[in-house]
């Protein structure tokens, strides 16, 4: 049984701030440690629940955070950037799980952290009327292949949104939102006990979950961004057209598509910032 598991930062216990999330400051070397110990943690619950295979996807910022030595030798991981399926590169359709590990509420949410991709360009993006975050994409592009998205965790504001989106997914609650940068945590450890357990049980009934997705395609896609400087960037693209001043929307056949599109948008917008 092969898992796969993606991991971000944000929604890690003990994060709270951008700082943490950002090279070149001992701030970030912590919470990259924190990260590689949540992950760990999901692996281990995943081969407990009975996976003979995880592939992790390390999922944040510049793709290439967790400390590789220190992950646990069962698992391989992907990282570096650019990559062709972002967040989600190592999912395929011979996976049996999908797991999300220390995700944020998606832009214009509450909750710690909260953005979609790119917390400088998209100050909120909507397919066909629900609001996106990451789980949305990637829990999406998931359900395409036929994989079910099992848990994922991160704050109580990104359990929210999970429970309207991936209603059977299960939900890891490592902290309780009080403000964008501001969190009532567990502690690491407790974090760690926690996702394992979870994970073990998810696994474990993988091959009967549900496989689910807010969105089906096609894929009608509205992105506000926070300048309009990005909005004129981004109507360069072929496959998208300008809708107001700091609005783009195109259509895209899937969310692999999708997936693409936006972190085209992404990497344009962050040139001109």
């Amino acid at each position: 049984m092969r898992i796969f598991i993606s991991a971000d930062i944000e929604g890690v216990a003990g994060v709270t701030e951008a700082l943490q999330g950002q090279r070149g400051n001992p701030e970030y070397e912590v919470a990259r440690r924190l990260m590689t110990q949540e992950t760990n943690a999901a692996i281990r619950g995943a081969f407990a629940g009975g996976a003979t295979e995880v592939i992790v996807a390390d999922s944040h910022g510049p793709l290439r955070n967790m400390i590789a030595e220190d992950l646990d030798p069962r698992a391989r991981i992907v990282s570096g950037r650019p990559r062709p399926l972002s967040m989600g590169q190592g999912l395929t359709a011979e996976c049996d799980g999908a797991i999300f590990i220390g995700y944020h509420a998606s832009a214009d949410h509450q909750g710690v952290l909260a953005h979609t991709i790119n917390g400088m360009a998209f100050r909120r993006i909507e397919i066909g009327g629900v609001q996106v975050g990451e789980p949305t994409l990637f829990g999406g592009f998931a359900a395409e292949l036929g994989v079910p998205l099992l848990a994922v965790s991160g704050d109580d504001q990104l359990a929210s949104e999970i429970a309207v989106q991936f209603p059977s997914t299960r939900r890891i609650v490592v902290k309780q939102a009080l403000g964008v940068h501001t969190a009532d945590s567990l502690s690491p450890q407790s974090a760690r006990e926690l996702i394992e357990a979870e994970v073990t049980e998810a696994v474990a009934v993988a091959q009967t979950a549900p496989v689910e997705s807010p969105c089906k395609a096609p894929l009608e896609v509205v992105v506000d961004f926070n300048k309009q400087a990005f909005a004129d960037a981004a109507v360069m693209v072929p496959t998208v057209e300008r809708s107001s001043a700091h609005t783009v929307r195109f259509l895209a056949a899937s969310h692999e598509e999708l997936i693409g599109t936006l972190t085209i948008l992404s990497m344009i917008s962050s040139s001109l910032a």
